[in-house]
Protein backbone atom coordinates (compact mmCIF):
# COMPACT_ATOMS: atom_id res chain seq x y z
CA UNK A 1 0.00 0.00 0.00
CA UNK A 2 1.27 3.19 -0.60
CA UNK A 3 2.01 5.94 2.22
CA UNK A 4 -0.28 8.11 1.36
CA UNK A 5 -3.69 6.97 0.36
CA UNK A 6 -4.87 10.51 -1.28
CA UNK A 7 -3.05 13.10 -2.67
CA UNK A 8 -3.93 16.17 -5.45
CA UNK A 9 -1.13 16.85 -7.93
CA UNK A 10 -1.37 20.48 -9.03
CA UNK A 11 1.75 20.66 -11.19
CA UNK A 12 2.43 18.64 -14.07
CA UNK A 13 6.14 18.46 -13.34
CA UNK A 14 4.66 16.88 -9.51
CA UNK A 15 2.48 14.15 -11.45
CA UNK A 16 5.14 13.05 -14.10
CA UNK A 17 7.50 12.79 -11.56
CA UNK A 18 5.20 10.78 -9.44
CA UNK A 19 3.90 8.51 -11.78
CA UNK A 20 7.33 7.58 -13.32
CA UNK A 21 8.08 6.43 -10.54
CA UNK A 22 5.23 4.58 -9.66
CA UNK A 23 5.86 3.15 -13.61
CA UNK A 24 9.07 1.70 -12.73
CA UNK A 25 8.34 0.17 -9.24
CA UNK A 26 5.26 -2.07 -10.78
CA UNK A 27 4.87 -5.48 -9.65
CA UNK A 28 1.93 -6.71 -11.20
CA UNK A 29 -0.14 -4.90 -13.92
CA UNK A 30 -0.21 -1.49 -15.04
CA UNK A 31 -3.53 -0.13 -16.89
CA UNK A 32 -4.01 2.89 -18.30
CA UNK A 33 -6.57 4.82 -20.14
CA UNK A 34 -5.82 8.47 -21.82
CA UNK A 35 -7.26 11.23 -23.84
CA UNK A 36 -4.49 12.75 -24.84
CA UNK A 37 -0.88 11.42 -25.34
CA UNK A 38 0.92 13.71 -27.08
CA UNK A 39 4.77 12.78 -28.55
CA UNK A 40 7.48 14.45 -27.31
CA UNK A 41 9.96 13.68 -24.95
CA UNK A 42 7.44 13.13 -21.97
CA UNK A 43 5.35 10.84 -24.20
CA UNK A 44 8.29 8.95 -25.36
CA UNK A 45 9.88 8.19 -21.46
CA UNK A 46 6.17 7.00 -21.24
CA UNK A 47 6.36 5.01 -23.90
CA UNK A 48 9.87 3.43 -23.01
CA UNK A 49 8.52 2.95 -18.77
CA UNK A 50 5.26 1.01 -20.18
CA UNK A 51 7.59 -0.98 -22.76
CA UNK A 52 10.22 -1.84 -20.67
CA UNK A 53 7.81 -3.12 -18.03
CA UNK A 54 5.49 -4.91 -20.97
CA UNK A 55 9.09 -6.86 -22.19
CA UNK A 56 9.74 -7.74 -18.24
CA UNK A 57 6.61 -10.02 -18.47
CA UNK A 58 4.49 -7.31 -16.69
CA UNK A 59 0.48 -7.31 -18.00
CA UNK A 60 0.62 -3.49 -19.41
CA UNK A 61 -2.72 -2.40 -21.00
CA UNK A 62 -3.16 1.42 -22.75
CA UNK A 63 -6.46 2.90 -24.20
CA UNK A 64 -6.07 6.27 -25.97
CA UNK A 65 -8.66 8.30 -28.00
CA UNK A 66 -7.82 8.92 -31.37
CA UNK A 67 -9.24 11.76 -31.27
CA UNK A 68 -7.52 13.51 -28.21
CA UNK A 69 -4.58 11.67 -29.45
CA UNK A 70 -4.43 12.43 -33.06
CA UNK A 71 -1.84 14.30 -33.68
CA UNK A 72 0.35 11.08 -32.14
CA UNK A 73 1.95 9.01 -34.91
CA UNK A 74 0.85 5.79 -35.33
CA UNK A 75 4.18 3.98 -34.89
CA UNK A 76 4.55 5.44 -31.18
CA UNK A 77 1.34 3.18 -29.98
CA UNK A 78 2.84 0.38 -32.48
CA UNK A 79 5.82 0.34 -31.05
CA UNK A 80 4.41 0.12 -27.74
CA UNK A 81 2.83 -3.15 -29.14
CA UNK A 82 5.73 -4.47 -30.39
CA UNK A 83 7.08 -4.77 -26.90
CA UNK A 84 3.99 -6.50 -25.73
CA UNK A 85 1.62 -3.63 -24.22
CA UNK A 86 -1.74 -4.72 -25.22
CA UNK A 87 -3.03 -0.79 -26.94
CA UNK A 88 -6.15 -0.17 -28.03
CA UNK A 89 -7.45 2.70 -29.73
CA UNK A 90 -10.76 4.10 -28.59
CA UNK A 91 -13.47 4.96 -31.89
CA UNK A 92 -10.92 5.29 -34.00
CA UNK A 93 -11.10 8.44 -36.54
CA UNK A 94 -9.79 6.39 -39.23
CA UNK A 95 -12.51 4.06 -41.20
CA UNK A 96 -9.88 1.92 -42.08
CA UNK A 97 -8.54 1.15 -38.55
CA UNK A 98 -11.96 0.08 -37.05
CA UNK A 99 -11.28 -4.05 -36.41
CA UNK A 100 -14.86 -4.56 -35.80
CA UNK A 101 -18.08 -2.78 -35.90
CA UNK A 102 -19.72 -0.48 -38.06
CA UNK A 103 -18.54 3.15 -38.78
CA UNK A 104 -20.60 5.76 -37.19
CA UNK A 105 -20.70 9.73 -36.84
CA UNK A 106 -22.71 8.47 -33.07
CA UNK A 107 -18.87 7.01 -32.46
CA UNK A 108 -17.35 10.03 -33.79
CA UNK A 109 -18.66 12.45 -31.52
CA UNK A 110 -18.37 9.86 -28.62
CA UNK A 111 -14.94 10.21 -27.07
CA UNK A 112 -13.13 8.66 -24.12
CA UNK A 113 -12.12 11.46 -21.97
CA UNK A 114 -10.86 9.78 -19.20
CA UNK A 115 -7.25 9.98 -17.33
CA UNK A 116 -7.03 6.57 -15.49
CA UNK A 117 -4.15 5.16 -15.06
CA UNK A 118 -3.79 1.77 -12.31
CA UNK A 119 -1.14 0.22 -11.02
CA UNK A 120 -0.63 -2.75 -8.96
CA UNK A 121 -4.47 -2.83 -8.77
CA UNK A 122 -3.51 -0.48 -5.60
CA UNK A 123 -2.11 2.88 -6.84
CA UNK A 124 -4.24 5.20 -9.03
CA UNK A 125 -3.96 8.18 -10.51
CA UNK A 126 -7.72 10.34 -11.86
CA UNK A 127 -8.04 13.69 -12.99
CA UNK A 128 -7.40 16.42 -15.73
CA UNK A 129 -3.99 15.37 -16.45
CA UNK A 130 -2.96 14.03 -20.26
CA UNK A 131 0.50 13.07 -21.11
CA UNK A 132 2.74 15.62 -23.11
CA UNK A 133 5.18 18.37 -22.98
CA UNK A 134 2.81 21.16 -24.44
CA UNK A 135 0.79 20.74 -20.68
CA UNK A 136 3.76 21.23 -18.15
CA UNK A 137 2.98 24.86 -17.62
CA UNK A 138 -0.61 24.49 -17.47
CA UNK A 139 -3.02 24.08 -13.89
CA UNK A 140 -4.12 21.03 -13.16
CA UNK A 141 -5.35 18.69 -10.98
CA UNK A 142 -4.87 15.08 -10.45
CA UNK A 143 -5.39 12.88 -7.76
CA UNK A 144 -3.07 10.00 -6.62
CA UNK A 145 -4.71 7.39 -4.53
CA UNK A 146 -3.92 4.29 -2.97
CA UNK A 147 -6.76 1.48 -2.06
CA UNK A 148 -10.23 3.06 -1.60
CA UNK A 149 -12.03 2.95 -4.53
CA UNK A 150 -9.30 1.15 -6.68
CA UNK A 151 -11.60 -1.83 -7.26
CA UNK A 152 -14.57 0.02 -7.97
CA UNK A 153 -12.04 2.28 -10.97
CA UNK A 154 -11.00 -1.53 -12.05
CA UNK A 155 -14.63 -2.48 -13.13
CA UNK A 156 -14.96 0.64 -14.72
CA UNK A 157 -12.03 0.45 -16.82
CA UNK A 158 -12.79 -3.21 -17.80
CA UNK A 159 -15.90 -1.97 -18.57
CA UNK A 160 -14.73 0.11 -21.76
CA UNK A 161 -11.70 -2.36 -21.92
CA UNK A 162 -13.49 -5.13 -22.80
CA UNK A 163 -16.12 -3.42 -25.28
CA UNK A 164 -13.52 -2.00 -27.57
CA UNK A 165 -12.48 -3.95 -30.28
CA UNK A 166 -8.35 -3.33 -30.85
CA UNK A 167 -6.48 -6.37 -29.37
CA UNK A 168 -7.01 -9.35 -27.13
CA UNK A 169 -7.67 -8.31 -23.56
CA UNK A 170 -6.16 -9.33 -20.29
CA UNK A 171 -8.48 -11.40 -17.42
CA UNK A 172 -10.14 -9.49 -15.70
CA UNK A 173 -9.58 -8.24 -11.66
CA UNK A 174 -11.83 -8.68 -8.84
CA UNK A 175 -11.27 -6.94 -5.12
CA UNK A 176 -13.23 -5.84 -2.57
CA UNK A 177 -13.53 -1.64 -2.46
CA UNK A 178 -12.99 -0.02 1.59
CA UNK A 179 -13.33 3.53 0.93
CA UNK A 180 -16.17 6.25 0.90
CA UNK A 181 -14.82 7.79 -1.86
CA UNK A 182 -17.53 7.26 -4.54
CA UNK A 183 -16.74 6.34 -8.14
CA UNK A 184 -18.84 8.42 -10.76
CA UNK A 185 -18.77 6.53 -13.93
CA UNK A 186 -20.22 8.34 -16.93
CA UNK A 187 -21.13 6.28 -19.69
CA UNK A 188 -23.96 8.57 -21.46
CA UNK A 189 -24.47 5.61 -23.96
CA UNK A 190 -26.72 4.06 -20.88
CA UNK A 191 -28.92 7.72 -21.18
CA UNK A 192 -28.15 8.15 -17.28
CA UNK A 193 -26.46 10.95 -17.44
CA UNK A 194 -24.84 10.54 -13.80
CA UNK A 195 -22.34 13.35 -13.73
CA UNK A 196 -25.21 15.99 -14.93
CA UNK A 197 -27.53 14.18 -12.17
CA UNK A 198 -24.54 14.28 -9.78
CA UNK A 199 -24.12 18.18 -10.08
CA UNK A 200 -27.50 19.09 -10.40
CA UNK A 201 -28.34 16.91 -6.81
CA UNK A 202 -25.37 18.88 -5.05
CA UNK A 203 -26.24 22.16 -6.40
CA UNK A 204 -29.85 21.85 -4.99
CA UNK A 205 -28.57 20.24 -1.60
CA UNK A 206 -26.15 23.16 -0.95
CA UNK A 207 -26.92 25.33 2.11
CA UNK A 208 -23.40 27.10 2.47
CA UNK A 209 -21.05 27.44 -0.73
CA UNK A 210 -20.97 26.05 -4.48
CA UNK A 211 -17.04 26.38 -5.92
CA UNK A 212 -16.59 25.11 -9.13
CA UNK A 213 -13.37 25.51 -10.94
CA UNK A 214 -13.68 24.44 -14.45
CA UNK A 215 -11.46 24.28 -17.88
CA UNK A 216 -14.82 24.15 -20.22
CA UNK A 217 -17.80 25.83 -18.45
CA UNK A 218 -20.88 26.23 -21.04
CA UNK A 219 -23.65 24.65 -19.00
CA UNK A 220 -27.33 23.83 -20.41
CA UNK A 221 -30.16 25.92 -18.59
CA UNK A 222 -30.92 23.25 -15.76
CA UNK A 223 -27.89 23.65 -14.71
CA UNK A 224 -27.53 27.44 -15.12
CA UNK A 225 -31.41 27.58 -13.19
CA UNK A 226 -30.10 25.76 -10.03
CA UNK A 227 -27.01 27.93 -9.82
CA UNK A 228 -29.27 30.85 -9.81
CA UNK A 229 -32.00 29.09 -7.22
CA UNK A 230 -28.93 28.73 -5.03
CA UNK A 231 -27.88 31.85 -5.00
CA UNK A 232 -31.18 32.80 -4.40
CA UNK A 233 -31.18 30.84 -1.19
CA UNK A 234 -28.18 32.79 -0.12
CA UNK A 235 -25.64 30.30 -1.20
CA UNK A 236 -22.20 31.52 -2.12
CA UNK A 237 -21.83 30.58 -6.03
CA UNK A 238 -18.37 31.03 -7.51
CA UNK A 239 -17.10 29.68 -10.57
CA UNK A 240 -13.47 29.82 -11.87
CA UNK A 241 -12.77 29.36 -15.89
CA UNK A 242 -9.75 30.23 -17.92
CA UNK A 243 -9.18 33.36 -19.15
CA UNK A 244 -6.81 31.91 -21.55
CA UNK A 245 -8.18 28.74 -23.24
CA UNK A 246 -7.00 26.11 -25.54
CA UNK A 247 -9.89 25.83 -26.89
CA UNK A 248 -11.14 28.92 -28.45
CA UNK A 249 -14.97 28.29 -29.61
CA UNK A 250 -15.60 26.66 -26.00
CA UNK A 251 -14.32 30.40 -24.43
CA UNK A 252 -16.69 32.31 -27.20
CA UNK A 253 -19.05 29.82 -26.05
CA UNK A 254 -19.14 30.76 -22.28
CA UNK A 255 -19.80 34.46 -22.24
CA UNK A 256 -23.71 34.32 -22.95
CA UNK A 257 -23.76 32.07 -19.70
CA UNK A 258 -21.22 33.90 -17.97
CA UNK A 259 -23.19 37.26 -18.60
CA UNK A 260 -26.57 35.62 -17.44
CA UNK A 261 -25.11 34.06 -14.27
CA UNK A 262 -23.42 37.23 -13.06
CA UNK A 263 -27.22 38.91 -13.85
CA UNK A 264 -28.52 36.31 -11.12
CA UNK A 265 -25.03 37.24 -8.53
CA UNK A 266 -23.06 34.32 -9.33
CA UNK A 267 -19.79 35.27 -9.14
CA UNK A 268 -17.65 34.24 -11.98
CA UNK A 269 -13.40 34.67 -12.12
CA UNK A 270 -11.60 34.16 -15.14
CA UNK A 271 -8.51 32.54 -14.57
CA UNK A 272 -5.11 34.72 -15.70
CA UNK A 273 -1.84 33.82 -17.97
CA UNK A 274 -2.44 30.22 -18.51
CA UNK A 275 -4.45 27.82 -19.00
CA UNK A 276 -6.25 26.14 -16.12
CA UNK A 277 -7.56 22.44 -16.95
CA UNK A 278 -9.04 21.87 -13.83
CA UNK A 279 -12.24 19.82 -12.91
CA UNK A 280 -13.21 20.50 -9.54
CA UNK A 281 -16.80 20.92 -7.35
CA UNK A 282 -16.81 22.11 -3.69
CA UNK A 283 -20.33 21.98 -1.84
CA UNK A 284 -20.46 23.59 1.42
CA UNK A 285 -17.72 21.70 3.63
CA UNK A 286 -17.81 18.16 3.36
CA UNK A 287 -18.65 17.66 -0.39
CA UNK A 288 -16.16 17.65 -3.32
CA UNK A 289 -15.86 16.36 -6.68
CA UNK A 290 -12.96 16.24 -8.90
CA UNK A 291 -12.07 14.05 -12.03
CA UNK A 292 -12.58 14.36 -15.91
CA UNK A 293 -15.54 15.61 -16.79
CA UNK A 294 -16.78 19.44 -17.60
CA UNK A 295 -19.89 21.46 -17.03
CA UNK A 296 -20.22 20.92 -20.77
CA UNK A 297 -22.78 18.78 -23.53
CA UNK A 298 -19.67 17.01 -24.08
CA UNK A 299 -19.22 15.69 -21.15
CA UNK A 300 -23.35 15.11 -19.92
CA UNK A 301 -24.05 13.61 -23.42
CA UNK A 302 -20.97 11.90 -25.16
CA UNK A 303 -17.67 11.47 -23.16
CA UNK A 304 -16.64 8.39 -21.20
CA UNK A 305 -15.93 10.40 -18.23
CA UNK A 306 -14.82 9.41 -14.62
CA UNK A 307 -14.95 11.37 -11.26
CA UNK A 308 -14.52 11.02 -7.74
CA UNK A 309 -17.15 12.40 -5.17
CA UNK A 310 -14.94 12.61 -1.61
CA UNK A 311 -17.05 13.36 1.54
CA UNK A 312 -14.28 14.04 3.64
CA UNK A 313 -14.13 17.34 5.99
CA UNK A 314 -10.24 17.44 5.80
CA UNK A 315 -9.94 17.10 1.51
CA UNK A 316 -12.35 19.24 1.07
CA UNK A 317 -10.39 21.88 3.53
CA UNK A 318 -7.09 21.34 0.92
CA UNK A 319 -9.38 21.47 -1.81
CA UNK A 320 -10.88 25.20 -1.22
CA UNK A 321 -7.23 26.22 -0.74
CA UNK A 322 -6.80 25.53 -4.22
CA UNK A 323 -9.68 26.98 -5.21
CA UNK A 324 -8.88 30.37 -3.50
CA UNK A 325 -5.46 29.89 -5.11
CA UNK A 326 -7.10 29.86 -8.01
CA UNK A 327 -9.47 33.00 -7.35
CA UNK A 328 -6.42 35.20 -6.48
CA UNK A 329 -5.21 34.76 -9.74
CA UNK A 330 -7.94 35.40 -11.34
CA UNK A 331 -10.00 38.43 -12.70
CA UNK A 332 -14.12 38.79 -11.25
CA UNK A 333 -16.31 39.25 -14.45
CA UNK A 334 -18.38 42.23 -13.50
CA UNK A 335 -21.96 42.67 -15.91
CA UNK A 336 -20.30 45.75 -17.42
CA UNK A 337 -17.48 43.41 -18.40
CA UNK A 338 -20.06 40.99 -20.21
CA UNK A 339 -22.68 43.19 -21.95
CA UNK A 340 -19.14 45.77 -23.06
CA UNK A 341 -18.29 42.74 -25.44
CA UNK A 342 -18.77 43.85 -29.63
CA UNK A 343 -21.84 42.67 -31.12
CA UNK A 344 -20.30 40.61 -33.20
CA UNK A 345 -18.77 38.45 -30.68
CA UNK A 346 -21.78 38.80 -28.81
CA UNK A 347 -23.77 37.26 -31.52
CA UNK A 348 -21.44 34.63 -32.08
CA UNK A 349 -21.05 33.37 -28.77
CA UNK A 350 -24.96 32.84 -28.98
CA UNK A 351 -24.57 31.08 -31.85
CA UNK A 352 -21.83 29.23 -30.91
CA UNK A 353 -23.80 28.24 -27.09
CA UNK A 354 -27.07 27.62 -29.12
CA UNK A 355 -25.36 24.72 -31.12
CA UNK A 356 -22.55 23.75 -28.32
CA UNK A 357 -24.63 19.97 -27.59
CA UNK A 358 -23.07 19.34 -31.02
CA UNK A 359 -19.94 20.82 -31.69
CA UNK A 360 -18.34 21.55 -28.10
Amino acid sequence: MAENPFALLRTYPSFFSSLFADLESAKSSIRVQMYCVEAGATAERFRKILSAKAQSGLPVEIMYDSVGSISTPSYYFDEMAKAGVAVKEYHPVNPRRVREGAYSIKKLFRRNHRKLIIIDSDIYYLGGMNIGDRFHDWEDLMVRGAGGPVAELEKSFDRVWHKTPRWPSLQRYHFKSDSPIMVCDCRPQLNNYPIKRLYISAIKKAKKRIWIALAYFVPRRNIMKALSQAVNRGVDVRVVVPDVSDIKLVNLASWPVIRRLVKKGVRIFRFENRMMHSKLAIIDDDWMTVGTANLDSMSFYWNLELNLVVRDKQIVKTVAEYFEDYQHESREVMLGDAEARPLPMRLLGRMLYYYSSWIL
